[in-house]
C-alpha cells in the first residue's frame, strides 16, 4: 500500500462511528475517491476536527486498486469557505455543486480543468452577496456537462442542424433533443420550452451569463435543471431548493 498525494474538494460526507468519518473527495489528479478519516470528528485529532462538504484541501491517503474505501492519513485545508456557510442560497449553491460532481463523474476518472473550475466557484460563492452568484452557477454547471461529455447542443437545431441565429423568430429548448430546436421542428418535441432570444444567447455563449438580466439567468438555470434532470434520468435533491430560493433573491 502506498501512499498518495492530491488536492481534494470534499463533496459528501457521512459519519461513520462517534469519531470518523467516511469521505467523498473529488480530486484534481485522481477523480472521486472515497475514503474514511479515522477520528476525524475528534476535536483534537490530526484532522484538527471533522471536514465539512467544500472544504478543499492538499490530502495524503492510502488506496489499493481493489479497494473502493482509502484510508485519510492528512488533510490541510486550504479553503473554508466560512463565508458561504453565512449565506443561504450561496451555501445551497455549494450543496448543489458538490452532489452535481458526485452525480456525474465516476471514481478514479480525473478531469483537473472540472476541479479547478470548482474551486473557483466555490471562491466565487464565498466572495459574493447572494443576489450575485446565480452566473456563477451556471458558468459551473456548463462547466460540468462539457467536462463530463454531456453539452447540449446549443449552436443549432439539435433535430435538423440549421444554425441558431436571431431569424429563427422562435426559440425552444428540448431536454429529450439534448439541445436548441427551431420553430419548423419544435412540434415534434413535447417537452420543449419557448425561450427569449436572451436566453438562448446565454445558452449558446455561457460568458453572457455575466451580464444578463436576471429574467433570463433564472430562465436559463430552469432549463439547465431540467437538462440535468434528462441527463441523469432523476432529479437532483437540490434542484428545487435551489430554485426555490432564486425566485426570492
Amino acid at each position: 500500500m502506498t501512499l498518495k498525494k492530491d488536492k481534494g474538494l470534499c463533496i459528501r460526507a457521512t459519519d461513520y462511528s462517534e469519531s470518523s468519518q467516511v469521505l467523498t473527495f473529488f480530486t484534481r489528479a485522481g477523480g472521486k475517491i472515497g475514503v474514511i478519516a479515522k477520528g476525524s470528528r475528534r476535536p483534537k485529532s490530526s484532522f484538527s476536527g471533522a471536514i465539512e462538504v467544500c472544504t478543499v484541501g492538499d490530502m495524503v491517503f492510502s488506496l489499493k486498486d481493489n479497494d473502493k474505501l482509502g484510508t485519510l492519513t492528512e488533510f490541510n485545508p486550504i479553503f473554508f469557505g466560512l463565508e458561504i456557510r453565512k449565506k443561504l442560497f450561496a451555501l445551497n449553491c455549494g450543496f448543489f455543486a458538490a452532489e452535481l460532481l458526485n452525480l456525474f463523474t465516476k471514481e478514479h476518472d480525473p478531469h483537473p480543468a472540472l476541479f479547478d473550475d470548482a474551486v473557483l466557484f466555490l471562491h466565487k460563492l464565498d466572495e459574493n452577496p447572494d443576489n450575485k452568484v446565480l452566473p456563477f452557477l451556471i458558468l459551473f454547471e456548463f462547466s460540468l456537462l462539457e467536462n463530463t461529455g454531456s453539452q447540449p447542443a446549443c449552436g443549432s437545431c439539435a433535430n435538423c442542424k440549421r444554425k441558431f441565429d436571431a431569424d429563427w423568430k422562435q426559440f425552444y429548448f428540448s431536454p429529450s433533443a439534448s439541445g436548441f430546436i427551431c420553430r419548423d421542428c419544435e412540434a415534434a418535441f413535447t417537452d420543449k420550452k419557448i425561450m427569449t432570444f436572451e436566453c438562448a444567447c446565454c445558452l449558446n455563449q455561457p460568458s453572457k451569463v455575466l451580464n444578463a438580466q436576471t429574467a433570463a439567468l433564472v430562465a436559463v438555470e430552469e432549463i439547465l435543471i431540467d437538462y440535468i434532470t434528462a441527463v441523469l434520468e432523476r432529479r437532483p435533491k437540490m434542484a428545487d431548493m435551489v430554485l426555490g430560493l432564486i425566485k426570492k433573491l
